[in-house]
């Protein structure tokens, strides 16, 4: 009777999940995440009091702030199906609250999955809607944190000092060496300078990775906030218009996809020939924009092959909230843009699967 019964939940289990494909890993191949998770640390009550507490040892917290928020449960139960080796968060508030939001989230993944994940976040990156860093969190054991310079991550400026500095870490997985930049790109409707000193930056590091890394298999990712704002096309105002293409030594195949040049197609329904242009948008709104995504230098051609690779396995979007969708969150649909975004974010995960059994250790 009792094997029975969980017969019985195993199908409930995968019935209730009917909509949902995992992203298994398996021994050659390691699941590398990119997620843009609204204020980290800034919504949920409880990192206040912890904070508080910080910084006056005799706060008493309330009862509740001990507790998991739901947020966080939401975002680790549906990171935790993306079986991820890295997840990297961008919007993580610097300082405390951020550093114990991240903290919950690791712990809540653990639980969740069968992963040995740790956790660190960087030093002060900058100013968005808050003073901000970025969190990594790993798998211990299919993944190796290479130190820079005896830290766990260091940091690179553009030319425009206002703007938020990216976030540089190396790893090893079998043997796939490689170094992970995280980008959080300006968003200012006012001062179209600002953004493009940010593409210029990521412009060298696609042409020129060796300056910036001690390896050449760069993988940059994160918010590059892509055609977002109010720009003149016409005179390469937007950002992505200072990205000088060319495919034989850097690609970006969330944006590849809709748009082969990179730079020309504003948005995913541009392109008449995407089926469903809201299954590729990387934000909840009501657009098919691609503001997230990954860029790869041509030495990691060898462990992604993007003419061997398929939309929604080797790489894709999370798509929670949209029915149909890839990770379809029963009843998301119905919430505004503002709900979501307080339970869980206003931007979805994306991920791309890279091979580490190439066969030759990087040089």
């Amino acid at each position: 009777m009792y094997a029975k019964c969980i017969i019985l939940m195993l199908i409930l289990s995968i019935s209730s999940r009917s909509h949902t494909q995992l992203l298994l890993e398996d021994s050659c191949s390691i699941n590398i995440c990119s997620f843009n998770l609204y204020l980290l640390g800034g919504v949920a009550n409880k990192y206040k009091e912890v904070s508080n507490q910080y910084k006056d040892a005799q706060y008493i917290r309330t009862e509740s702030s001990y507790q998991t928020p739901d947020r966080i449960v939401n975002c680790a139960s549906l990171l935790a199906q993306g079986d991820f080796s890295i997840i990297v968060l961008q919007e993580v508030l610097d300082g405390v609250r951020g550093d114990s939001a991240v903290a919950d989230l690791t712990a809540s993944l653990n639980r969740m999955s069968l992963k040995g994940y740790k956790w660190f976040t960087s030093e002060r990156i900058g100013k968005g809607m808050r003073m901000e860093s970025m969190a990594f969190i790993y798998d211990s054991l299919r993944i190796e944190l290479q130190k820079i310079e005896g830290e766990n991550s260091a940091l690179i400026a553009c030319a425009e000092s206002r703007n938020r500095k990216y976030v540089q870490t190396q790893w090893k997985s079998g043997d796939f060496d490689f170094t992970v930049i995280s980008c959080h790109f300006a968003w200012n409707d006012s001062d179209y300078f600002r953004r493009q000193a940010d593409y210029k930056e990521l412009n060298n590091i696609l042409h020129n990775p060796m300056e910036y890394s001690i390896d050449p298999d760069v993988i940059v990712l994160g918010d590059f906030n892509r055609f977002g704002g109010n720009f003149n096309a016409k005179q390469k105002e937007y950002g992505i218009q200072q990205i000088a293409y060319d495919s034989k030594l850097f690609r970006s195949p969330h944006i590849a996809c809709f748009d082969s040049t990179l730079i020309q197609l504003p948005e995913v329904t541009d392109n008449p020939k995407i089926e469903y242009p809201q299954f590729h948008s990387t934000t909840v709104s009501n657009n098919t924009m691609v503001y997230d995504t990954f860029w790869i230098t041509s030495d990691v051609f060898e462990e992604f092959e993007l003419e061997k690779c398929q939309w929604n396995v080797d790489y894709g979007v999370m798509i929670y909230d949209e029915p149909n969708g890839n990770f379809y969150i029963e009843g998301l649909e119905k919430l505004t843009q503002k709900e979501l975004k307080y339970k869980y974010s206003d931007h979805r995960p994306i991920w791309m699967r890279f091979s580490t059994c190439s066969g030759e250790l990087d040089q």
